[in-house]
């Protein structure tokens, strides 16, 4: 029992400091901070799902939170749907968009994928520039705070962290159980080798389609939570290249291996950035961007499994100095010849025990 809810552990420990750290009183940037590290550790945990256990590296998918963000804002302000009820409408319509584009694009690879689904980001963003008596167009559209909780609108910031907390949560849970199931093995068969796949009899077309369509649902969740928490959306701030690169740029450095490398990689970019704007303000405009690539540089080159992996190291090395075992690639696996018996080798039993009595009576005459 308990080492089927093992894999949860580690999301317990995340979810119980954070809500810990809450109730502590800190201050409000603290909080700030908190809650966008959160809906972003969300958007890129929804990339990772198609990007890192499916190999389709995607460049689309701001397209899928501005969806997620305006389709919640506008169903919400204009037909007057409830703030949930209008959130799970934009997700499963940024599903369709994702299948959509999955069905057209699926049977490219590669850099021709990328570049493909950046076409759907661009062409996101320029119609929600220019369907400006809808979207409000470069100016975006206000939200009017009305609080509560049925609106997802609260008068303080440590009330969203427990809604930004509770989406994270959610999100890495399907996660950690989608890449434990048949579906999730598929998935990442497909991502190693698509032709073996096929071979086996992995349906490869059906797997990236389920892989797009989930990744496209908790893609517009984190947009239409970014929307409830700024109250502000525009354009630039929810569909632009730069929104649409920052999930794969956080998974990346975070590392796409595992559960938690995108929530690592959003706590160092969501840090970084405000750093950076904190300590250079708009002096040198562009600095972040700069840092970003150089980051991604660094890691592509030296840390290929991303800042998870280093830190996967650093445990086994820990716990191999203090159990004074050694590292698991340096043990040599030999239970498997220990626990073969002679019984279990059935008829060839008799044989082996005759070989092992004439090798004796052969040494005895020596």
């Amino acid at each position: 029992m308990l080492q089927r809810f093992k894999p949860f552990i580690p999301l317990a420990i995340i979810a119980v400091l954070v809500i810990i750290y809450t109730l502590s009183g800190p201050s409000r940037l603290s909080l700030d901070l908190i809650n966008t590290i959160l809906i972003f550790a969300t958007f890129a945990t929804a990339w990772n799902i198609a990007g890192g256990m499916t190999g389709l590296f995607s460049l689309g998918h701001g397209a899928l939170f501005a969806i997620g963000a305006f389709g919640t804002t506008l169903l919400r302000l204009h037909l007057g749907i409830g703030t949930i009820p209008a959130m799970l409408i934009a997700a499963l319509l940024a599903v369709l968009v994702a299948l959509f584009i999955g069905a057209i694009s699926l049977r490219l690879r590669g850099h021709y994928f990328a570049l493909a689904t950046l076409g759907l980001a661009v062409i996101v963003y320029i119609a929600l520039q220019n369907f400006s008596e809808l979207t409000g167009g470069d100016e975006g559209i206000s939200i009017p705070k009305d609080t509560g909780l049925w609106n997802l609108i609260f008068q303080s910031k440590d009330e969203y962290v427990y809604v930004t907390l509770g989406l994270y949560v959610v999100t890495a849970a399907v996660v950690i159980v989608l890449s434990r199931s048949r579906l999730g093995y598929q998935m990442m068969a497909v991502k190693e080798d698509e032709v073996s796949a096929r071979s086996m009899g992995i349906p490869a077309v059906r797997t990236k389609m389920f892989a797009v369509g989930l990744s496209g649902f908790f893609s517009a969740l984190a947009g239409a939570m970014f929307a409830q928490y700024t109250l502000y959306i525009t354009p630039s701030n929810v569909g632009s290249v730069s929104v649409t690169w920052e999930p794969a740029l956080m998974a990346i450095i975070g590392g796409m291996v595992g559960i938690f490398g995108p929530l690592i990689g959003a706590t160092l970019i969501t840090l970084l950035e405000h750093y950076v704007i904190a300590s250079v303000g708009s002096s040198i405009p562009g600095l972040s961007d700069l840092i970003y690539g150089a980051l991604l540089i660094i890691v592509i080159l030296l840390l290929p499994n991303g800042l998870i992996g280093v830190i996967r190291n650093g445990f086994a090395w820990l716990k191999s100095a203090i159990t004074r075992r050694p590292k698991p690639s340096a043990v040599i696996p030999t239970s498997a010849v220990e626990t073969i018996h002679v019984e279990e080798l059935g008829s060839d039993a008799s044989s082996v025990e005759e070989r092992a009595a004439d090798a004796g009576t052969q040494e005895g005459q020596r």
